[in-house]
Parts: structure tokens; sequence; C-alpha cells
């Protein structure tokens, strides 16, 4: 197929990069962790914070690019990729395709995420917004029994569910901005996978074994993803996609056209009208890549780039680390009280705005510079005080307009010329809307959920052809210097916007090299929900103190899987 040249990244080693390290060398680096990190130069260098041996947790380290995601399998075929040349556009395609196979829960082309491209030559950050969209006949009408009473399971499961997803679209788009590689090699890892078939893992029978009630709903996903007794697969049994295989072909000699007006549209339109959905042909042909302006901020000196709206990750994320400009954070102790509590007081107040103001801003006026505005920050700043808590109930969302001037994954990638990409991407709920589309092995996203239903007029309310708000942020970081520093993201849902924050307080405020900023005990704490959420490991001391300042913490579960690169 013809290749866009214009505007590609150049395949060049920038002065400015000579000395990165980075954890898969070209040899091999695609441990399934939480972290796979990368690295400087060596310890007691300038670079001390990447890897210090007088820490516990220590990245893996490389010389010559990363990929990192929660698939071993996925990261490697993002490895290879690198070893031939490629840059990470196409290492962050060859994964992204590779996900939908190795990770069906989250990796998707089904579904739909944001992805920042990183230029080295240009250091310049692209934004791209391949969301779902709402097709045409999708109302909350749709969605209501003959009384107007929400029929969740609609929105949750099936047919009804689904968006017209932009995966497919985002990831053909990318490469033919910034690719290098011609697209069919891309695709043949991924369809290799779907083929021969994966085994399965723990992990995977797990998950499974966990939404089999669900998958065993319908036919197609059943047939795919369980045992003919609706069982789930066990441990060492051989998954094979022999349906997906067939997309991914098509897609690999038809690129995005084959999946939005070919014959994956025309399947996967005719199983869900089948069933009762309402998506056309004409919505799978109208669906749009979006260019948007990265959300870029300062932060004690660093240079913060993450997602905009539709995403409410970027605009919430820079708000909170604007009201933290105004406290000491390193003089507090890393995982003490002091600084917990300060980090939850702003989370809370940050989660309360996000909660108004947001949408697509194809549809609503988004005040951005609303939200980011340092006096605004200023304002929710002074309202914390380091004594005691603020009762959720004492928080209203802030009027940003008047400053105005659990299943999703992640993964990183940054190459041997400095390049990267930090690209997170969602099927909603685990496995989406457990609807595989009939003939094509295809599990379709469920994220009209993600739409405010019941408040006409809401910036977020749901309408044909508009993008659901998303909490997904992929984020980058650049050092005092405009170097790139840090390329990170991970899934949480909710959580997603905190796990962030804390990544980056970690390793701003408190220098902790990226394996000890990812294993820190994490908090999570909302709005409307007084319990303040903190990860195992934080120490019986910590929590007594807090409870003393009027927190009521509330032991979690682990907050999302970071999957971070730093260099």
């Amino acid at each position: 197929m013809t290749k866009h040249m214009t505007g590609r990244i150049q395949s060049r080693v920038t002065a400015a990069f000579a000395g990165l390290l980075v954890a898969l060398g070209l040899g091999a680096c695609a441990h399934q962790s939480p972290v796979l990190s990368a690295g400087g130069a060596d310890a007691g260098s300038s670079t001390a914070g990447i890897v210090r041996y007088d820490s516990i947790h220590h990245p893996v380290i490389a010389s010559k690019g990363m990929v990192v995601s929660q698939n071993a399998i996925a990261s490697e075929v993002g490895k290879d990729i690198l070893a031939r040349g490629g840059n990470a556009v196409d290492a962050a395609v060859a994964t992204g395709f590779a996900l939908a196979v190795t990770l069906p829960r989250a990796g998707n082309i089904g579904g739909s995420g944001f992805m920042l491209v990183y230029l080295a030559d240009r250091k310049e950050t692209i934004a791209l917004d391949y969301r779902s969209m709402a097709p045409a006949g999708m109302t909350e009408s749709v969605y209501a029994d003959d009384d107007g009473n929400m029929q969740w399971e609609r929105i949750k499961f099936g047919p009804l569910a689904p968006a017209v997803p932009g995966t497919v679209a985002g990831l053909h788009e990318a490469w033919q901005r910034y690719g290098s590689m011609p697209w069919t090699e891309l695709l043949e890892p991924a369809i290799r996978l779907a083929q021969d078939g994966i085994v399965v893992t723990d992990d995977l029978s797990y998950v499974l074994n966990a939404a089999s009630s669900v998958l065993g709903r319908y036919q197609s996903s059943a047939a795919i993803f369980l045992k003919p007794d609706l069982t789930a697969h066990s441990p060492g049994d051989r998954l094979v996609q022999t349906d997906l295989a067939w997309s991914l072909r098509q897609i690999r000699d038809g690129g995005a056209d084959a999946f939005y007006r070919g014959p994956i549209a025309e399947r996967i339109v005719a199983g869900l009208q089948k069933d009762g959905g309402v998506i056309t042909l004409e919505d799978f042909d109208r669906y749009v890549v979006r260019d948007r302006e990265p959300v870029i901020d300062d932060y004690r000196g660093h240079t913060v780039v993450s997602v905009p709206p539709v995403s409410s990750g970027g605009v919430t994320l820079v708000q909170m680390l604007n009201i933290l400009e105004h406290f000491d954070l390193s003089s507090m102790p890393a995982g003490g009280a002091e600084s917990i509590h300060v980090i939850a007081e702003t989370m809370k107040r940050a989660a309360a705005n996000r909660r108004v103001g947001l949408g697509d801003p194809d549809y609503v006026d988004v005040p951005i510079d609303g939200f980011t505005s340092e006096t605004l920050a200023a304002e929710l700043a002074s309202q914390i005080r380091l004594d005691a808590v603020t009762p959720v109930g004492d928080i209203d969302p802030a009027d940003a307009a008047r400053y105005e001037s659990p299943e999703t994954t992640h993964y990183s990638v940054v190459d041997q010329f400095g390049n990267a990409v930090s690209n997170t991407y969602t099927l909603g709920y685990s496995f989406g809307s457990s609807f595989v589309a009939p003939g094509t092995g295809i599990l379709l996203d469920n994220q009209v959920r993600n739409f405010t239903y019941g408040k006409p007029g809401h910036a977020n309310a749901i309408a044909p052809g508009k993008r659901m708000l998303s909490t997904m942020t992929p984020t980058l970081v650049l050092d005092p210097s405009n170097e790139l520093m840090l390329v990170t993201g991970t899934p949480g849902g909710s959580r997603i916007i905190n796990v962030i924050l804390q990544i980056i307080v970690n390793v701003i405020d408190y220098d902790l090299n990226i394996a000890e900023a990812t294993h820190a005990p994490r908090i999570h704490q909302q709005w409307r929900t007084p319990m303040l959420g903190v990860e195992k490991g934080a120490g019986t001391d910590t929590i007594a103190l807090l409870e003393t300042l009027g927190h009521i913490v509330e032991q979690q579960p682990a907050m999302g899987s970071v999957q971070s690169i730093r260099i």
C-alpha cells in the first residue's frame, strides 16, 4: 500500500540522545512486570536517580530502545520491530495489534484510546484522539424502557453497548504520518499469534473465568474464549483466534479502509444489527481521528505533556500538579502522613472539578485554560488545611469557565532515535461489551457507558457522533533542559489520573528511580465518597496519623499497572 512520507520521524541519532539506556537494549527486556524501566548512565553519575545501589527496587536497563506493556509477548513484538530498525511509532503499532491477541481483556482493535507521539528532531509532541464515537442512531432513549427507566445492562453488555471503535484508525493514522517500516510487516506478528494461538497463562485463565458468565451469553464470544461447557480455558491450553487472524489479514492488506469501509465493517454491522444494535455502515465510514493540542504545563521546572479533552486526564493532572506546587512536598517524607494528606486533599478537589464542564470539544466549549489556571490552583491550594480533612460534602466543583484565558491498558515506547510513544487504549470493562462480532473475532467495547445519563445539557451527555469523556492519561515529562525524561501511563479507570500524579511526584519531588516510584504504595481519593483508598504496604503508623487528621482510610487492591520509561 502507499506510504505517506511527509512528516515521518527522522531516523537519526541526535547527540542529545546518545546516552540513553533503556530496558531492552536490543537484547530482551519484555518481562511481564508492572514496570519495565528505562535507565540512564552508570550509578554515581549525574543520572544516579535512574539506578542507585542504595535502593531495594531496581529498574530494567538497556541502551537502544524499550517497549513496556502489560504482556511479555506483545513487548517482545515491539522490541523486535525496534531491533529491525523501526522507530517508536512502528513498534507502537505492532505492539498495539499484538496486545489485541495476547491481552484480550483490554488490548484491542474494537475499542479506542489516545496516543502521544514525541518527535525527537523537532522536540514536538503530537496528540491523537482516537476515542470511540456514538453512532447517529444512538440516543439516551435507546437505553430506556417504556417507562423511561435506564436499562443499564444494555449500556454495559451486548450489541447496544459498543460505540464506533477508533483503535484501527488511530494506529493507522500514526503509522501514515510517522512510521518508517511497511505496514504489512507491523501486522504479521499479531496475525501469527492469532492464527497459531497463544498459551493460556494463569492470569488469562483467571480473568476468563471471572468474565465467563457474561462471555457465555453470546455464542460468538463463547466459541472463542470459553470451552464447549462454557467454562474458562485452563492454564496451558492454547487459545487460537482464527477469525481475529482473518480480520488482522484484512487490515494488513487494506489498512484502516478494510476496517471502516470494507469486509470487517460489513461483518461487524451485520452482527450488531442482527442482535439489536444501531451502528450502521455509515457510522463506520464517518469515523475520523482527531488532532488535539496537548495539555502542556510546568511543574517545578519540568514540562508535563498530556492529553486534552475529550480525556479529562491531562487537565485534571495539570490542575493537581499546579495545586501541589504550593506545597514543599520534598520536605515531607515520601509516603508519610503529611505528604499523603496534601495529595489526597488535592485529589478530591480536582475530582470534583472534572465532573463538570468537560466533554467532547467538538460539541461543547471546554475551558481548558480555566482548568489549568494558576489562579484557580492557588485558590484551591489555599483551601487545604495541613491539620485537618475537608469533608467531601463541603467541596463544590469550581467554575473553571471564569478562569478561562478498570479495564484499560497502556504501553510506552522509546526508540534509538529519541522518539517516543505513550499510548493508552481500552475496551471499557474487562472484555468490553463481551460481544464478539460474528466472523471477525473482534471484541467490541462498551464505551457508551461513559456518557452522562439523566442530565440533559450536561457537557458529556450522549449525542450522535460524540466522543465520551475518558480518564486515560498517557503522559510525557521533559526535564529542565527540555530533554525527554519520562514516558508513562496506566490503566485503572477513575484511578488513572491519581496514579500518574503519584508517579510524577515520586520522580520529581522525591527523586525516586522509576522502579521505586512505581512500587511505592499508592492512594486514591475521590470526591463523592469520603474513603481514602490506600494500597497495602502503607505503614500502620502512617495510617493512624491520617486517621487523626480525619481521613477514613480503606485498604484497597493494587491501583493501576503503570508502564513507564525513564530516560
